[in-house]
């Protein structure tokens, strides 16, 4: 897949704006793109969803965490030469492969995302083997797949992969927020079984001033607002189809196409 489209003079004949005011539009469109809860989310907090789609919940993103965060930071983060986010990006890398990989210097046991998703996973029934021989629903797949390739390619540059994490981030903490508390209160699970969500909201807590700081100063021309905002878009896009399977499936009853 080619890089995007270069810019053409009409795009860029408007001042920059305000660091300040670039982020206030990212703010902005967060909210347009996500005014409500995913389907599948909505009934989760709802507490309609079963046992059964919670598991399959477990598998169909057990990739998403195993792997396809780890390749998609790591594209971003050897393309960066600002050093100061460098350093911040390989703690974002530290956060998502668990910090005992450092527990010599920091004294830290926290494992990383995938094995606290299937433990999350163990709270609701589900076996280790059966998340990691899962075949994904091909939805899902192919925006892993996407997530991975704009991220190792051209399409974005670093300063639009900064941008793509505090879209995650944003969508995370949202929506991840809420699902924790309603798995909490309305499934009855144990804080054990939800360590998961405690660790990674509290990892996205971290990153969203660096990422808000250097989306401010680096995005100082119309430039590169148009692409950073574009790949914000684009992976808040990229996590909305994460879940089209999902819905599809659980919601719909309509079991959707898994990858061979």
């Amino acid at each position: 897949m080619g890089a995007q489209p270069p810019l053409g003079p009409e795009e860029l004949s408007a001042p920059p704006l305000s660091g300040d005011d670039f982020l206030a539009l990212l703010d902005e469109q967060f909210r347009a793109k996500c005014p409500e809860p995913p389907a599948f989310l909505q009934a989760l907090y709802d507490g309609q969803l079963s046992q059964e789609h919670l598991q399959t919940w477990v598998k169909d993103h057990y990739a998403y965490w195993d792997e396809a965060l780890v390749y998609s930071t790591t594209a971003i983060f050897i393309k960066t030469n600002d050093e100061p986010t460098r350093t911040h990006m390989l703690r974002r890398l530290v956060d998502i492969e668990g910090e005992d990989v450092v527990g010599d210097l920091s004294g830290s046991d926290t494992p990383s995302w995938e094995e606290l998703w299937l433990r999350f996973g163990a709270g609701v029934g589900l076996s280790p083997s059966e998340a990691q021989d899962w075949q994904q629903f091909t939805r899902t797949y192919f925006a892993i797949q996407t997530l991975r390739t704009y991220s190792r390619y051209w399409d974005w540059t670093w300063l639009d992969g900064v941008a793509t994490f505090y879209a995650s981030d944003l969508y995370g903490k949202e929506f991840l927020g809420r699902a924790h508390a309603a798995l909490r209160d309305r499934y009855g699970l144990p804080d054990h079984a939800l360590e998961f969500f405690r660790v990674y909201l509290g990892d996205v807590d971290s990153h969203i001033p660096w990422e808000r700081e250097a989306l401010a100063y680096w995005c100082c021309t119309t430039e590169r607002q148009i692409t950073a905002a574009r790949a914000f878009r684009e992976r808040l896009d990229i996590e909305q189809q994460l879940l089209v399977g999902l819905e599809q499936t659980c919601l719909r009853g309509e079991p959707a196409f898994q990858v061979p």
